[in-house]
């Protein structure tokens, strides 16, 4: 480029007006340059050529400048350029008065008078060699997860009309207090329909949500086509997105922005409406208050889907500084599912079916029904309650006011209202290795129906006090995995009993309704 320009010069100043003009356009477009700059080349003089300004700037910082700021800069604890800056008239006057440091005038005066940007410009090589300085933290598994996922906002389900797009959420029964094992709700709930699921979840793992989904997705009348997350390493997570990605599966993973609940509007709304004003904030834990959530969700989905009517938005419209809102005429999920036209005859027919088999009054006498054992339960009757049979010394004048004051507390609450794993291939016939807990094979099954949530370390403490010459810490992943495939068949078992039927008695512990396959 510059011996392009260097021969165009001789040129330039030989011809006319036109002819410039016509040589500054060939070379903007040979080099790109701008115009102006262009301009400034072919006028400049020979002399000033031969000496660039870069070239007659002397440096007014040299190496004894950086060397008696270091120093300082170590003094000061590593502050930033502008932080130093600040400190740095009283910090060279303390050291120099302690005799830590000792600058020559010229130096001195030098290093007062440097700007923020330059100290940062003078000691990035210092700080960049520095160990330690530039540490951090690496970022966690589900990181990678995240970036892959793409983002979806509150304005990004205007193109998806059809049923089969979940929002996913976690609903903590922790009684105000996150710390310990408690159990948890998983909710989803359409977008364009409102049809709401919900089952129990004992642990808050990849493996356990993963789990419960695919249970959840039975229950569903129409195919799931996308699911949409919070941030939530149980759903940001390796087995979460193998799942969705699978060819077989064909689902859409999204997720919302971190700590914008609005962009999870409808299933936020239903975490209020069926989980805490059925459920409310008590603190649940152990497998029988998930038997029992399991129980009150199998009726709760049935009379909240064939027989709530809900609100669905028209249009909204500003006018001045109000926002006109229109809405559709309330209809059931049921009834805004068979409105689509995706589902079948035979499919619509089965939906027609069950809703007529289905007496609300019945459905509404199973939840109640749940809500007084789970009343019992939280007040520490757990065992009686769920065996299903009234306590003798309990009469039935007790047992309502009982759930009356359980139903006026939920009213009250209302209002104020791993790593990145490959995927394994499956194991091909017999294992080659021996069990290592075989020896206490039955020891461990009845350690975990005992305490369902126990931790594996405190499993693995109590086996290594048990027998210290055969367990070690290098049996603790072994000790998880049986843990995970323990707990993921119980969770099995405890959601299955979702999709009994229930009796034509209501008010009975057998009342547990039909899933729609």
């Amino acid at each position: 480029m510059a011996l392009a320009i260097s021969a165009a010069t001789a040129r330039y100043r030989s011809l006319s007006r036109v002819g410039k003009q016509r040589l500054l356009d060939e070379l903007q477009a040979l080099t790109g340059y701008h115009r102006k700059s262009l301009l400034r080349r072919l006028n400049q003089r020979p002399d000033e050529r031969q000496t660039s300004l870069r070239g007659q700037h002397r440096r007014r910082y040299g190496p004894e400048v950086v060397e008696a700021l270091v120093p300082l800069w170590e003094a000061s604890d590593r502050l930033c350029g502008k932080r130093l800056h600040a400190l740095l008239p009283q910090l060279v006057e303390s050291l120099e008065h302690h005799g830590h440091v000792q600058l020559e005038p010229g130096v001195r005066a030098r290093v007062l008078t440097m700007s923020s940007a330059t100290i940062d410009r003078l000691l990035a090589p210092v700080r960049k060699s520095s160990g330690g300085n530039g540490w951090r933290r690496p970022p966690r598994a589900y990181s990678g997860v995240r970036r892959r996922v793409q983002v979806r906002t509150f304005k990004g389900w205007d193109e998806h009309k059809d049923p089969g797009w979940l929002e996913i959420d976690l609903v903590a029964h922790c009684g105000g207090r996150l710390e310990g094992r408690f159990i948890w709700t998983l909710v989803a709930t359409d977008i364009a329909t409102g049809w709401s699921e919900s089952l129990p979840v004992i642990t808050r793992d990849g493996a356990s949500v993963l789990a419960a989904l695919q249970r959840l997705r039975q229950h569903l009348p129409f195919p799931l086509r996308g699911i949409d997350a919070d941030n939530d390493p149980a759903f940001m997570n390796a087995l979460m997105e193998q799942w969705c990605d699978a060819p077989e599966q064909g689902i859409e993973l999204t997720r919302s922005r971190a700590y914008q609940s609005n962009d999870q509007a409808w299933v936020e709304q239903k975490n209020g409406v069926l989980i805490r004003r059925v459920v409310g904030y008590e603190r649940l834990v152990g497998l029988e208050a998930a038997q029992l959530l399991g129980e009150l969700y199998a009726a709760l989905r049935l009379f909240t889907n064939l027989f709530q009517p809900s609100f669905k938005l028209k249009s909204s419209v500003r006018e001045g500084g109000r926002i006109k809102r229109l809405h559709h005429p309330p209809r059931t999920p049921l009834q805004q599912l068979l409105r689509t036209g995706v589902l079948s005859d035979q499919e619509a027919q089965d939906l027609k079916e069950l809703r007529k088999r289905c007496d609300p009054v019945v459905l509404l006498a199973t939840i109640r029904s749940c809500q007084s054992r789970l009343a019992l339960l939280i007040s520490g009757q757990h065992t009686s309650a769920m065996a299903g049979e009234p306590l003798s010394w309990r009469t039935p004048e007790q047992e309502k006011r009982e759930l009356e004051g359980f139903l006026q507390g939920l009213q009250a609450l209302w209002r104020q209202s791993r790593p990145l794993q490959k995927k394994l291939k499956p194991r091909q016939g017999r294992r080659s290795r021996v069990d290592p807990f075989e020896a206490h094979a039955e020891l461990i099954p009845h350690w975990l129906t005992a305490e369902p949530d126990v931790g594996s370390q405190e499993l693995l403490d109590r086996l290594i006090d048990l027998d210290p010459q055969r367990y070690g810490p290098q049996h603790k992943r072994t000790l998880q995995r049986r843990i995970r495939d323990w707990r993921l068949a119980r969770v099995e078992k405890c959601v299955a009993s979702a999709s009994e039927r229930p009796e034509t008695k209501p008010g009975t512990r057998e009342a547990v309704l039909p899933g729609v396959n």
